[in-house]
């Protein structure tokens, strides 16, 4: 960040926190203790009242008006801020945290006693499966290019075919399924392709405009994905058993599918998606409490695994 934002940075956090010492200040602003003895001299020396007392500290409290919050709006907004991937070792950690530290200084004298008695009641965490540090370059060139309408040349690893040049033009950045994702429209291909961006070896910023596709949506593009796949539309059509009747029955998988009770207490499960790799691990997660009825090819698929399965543990360790 700019030395400029550094400093009104430091200022919010000095009004939110307590006790903050130079270690404390250089961590959050990831900067070194000497840069921030250094912004401590300038803005003492723009006539802004700093002391330390056991911390850096305000003589007064008086800059801006408080936001009107109650309890309940800033837990809410706090736990949706830290709840996304952006706040989780991404190039958007400092930005979002720099948001919550401003949104914390301009809160009440007396919502900010409350927060202090208060435990926060809802957290929610999200995993991330890969090593997102070494794709912080990536994720920055992919945003402009983006806000730029400017075309990039990626090596990429695909999982099938390995490492490949390619022209794209990307269209979007997505968390999906524990990672980070570009969809962006394919030279090589011809078409829209989804990238994870762990998979990204290398990226150069073309000096080329692309218009994107006018009819494009993101969100008709993964409206019948299972998760992140794309594919041919397929019915599949699943019996569970036993336990899985009850995971089945207690929450929503998929916006198409459609869950039918049978007498014997078992469900018969229908869905439409693209693809059915996805949906052949979600269904190989309930063991032998699942059996595939439809289409032929995926029940024949599950039934070569089964196979594999059982001449694999048929061998000793």
């Amino acid at each position: 960040m700019s030395k400029y934002d550094r400093l009104l940075y430091i200022l919010n956090l000095l009004r939110t926190r307590r006790g903050l010492k130079a270690f404390d200040l250089a961590k959050e602003c990831e900067v070194s203790e000497r840069t921030i003895y250094r912004d401590i001299i300038d803005l003492s020396s723009a006539n802004i009242p700093i002391y330390f007392d056991d911390g850096y500290k305000f003589l007064t409290d008086a800059f801006l008006p408080p936001l009107n919050f109650s309890l309940e709006d800033y837990l809410l907004l706090k736990s949706s801020l830290t709840s996304s991937p952006l706040f989780q070792k991404s190039p958007k950690t400092l930005p979002a945290k720099r948001v919550l530290t401003k949104i914390e200084a301009n809160l009440s004298s007396q919502l900010k006693n409350k927060i202090e008695a208060t435990r926060e009641p809802t957290k929610i965490e999200l995993k991330q499966t890969s090593d997102f540090s070494k794709s912080t370059l990536w994720f920055n060139i992919i945003e402009q290019s983006i806000l730029n309408h400017k075309s990039i040349k990626i090596t990429y690893e695909s999982l099938e075919s390995g490492k490949r040049l390619r022209e794209v033009d990307p269209y979007s950045l997505v968390f999906r399924r524990h990672a980070w994702y570009l969809i962006g429209f394919c030279h090589l291909r011809c078409q829209i392709r989804i990238f994870r961006l762990n998979r990204i070896k290398k990226i150069t910023l073309l000096d080329k405009e692309f218009k994107r596709k006018p009819d494009f949506s993101l969100s008709d593009f993964f409206k019948d994905s299972w998760e992140i796949f794309q594919g041919e539309l397929k019915k599949v059509e699943v019996r569970f058993y036993g336990k899985a009747v009850k995971v089945i029955e207690s929450g929503d998988y998929h916006p198409s599918e459609r869950v039918k009770k049978l007498k014997d207490g078992s469900v018969i499960y229908n869905v439409k998606v693209k693809g059915t790799d996805e949906i052949l691990r979600w269904i190989l997660g309930f063991g032998e409490d699942a059996e595939v009825l439809k289409p032929e090819e995926l029940r024949e698929k599950l039934k070569s695994i089964a196979v594999r399965l059982h001449n694999l543990y048929q061998k000793t360790p």
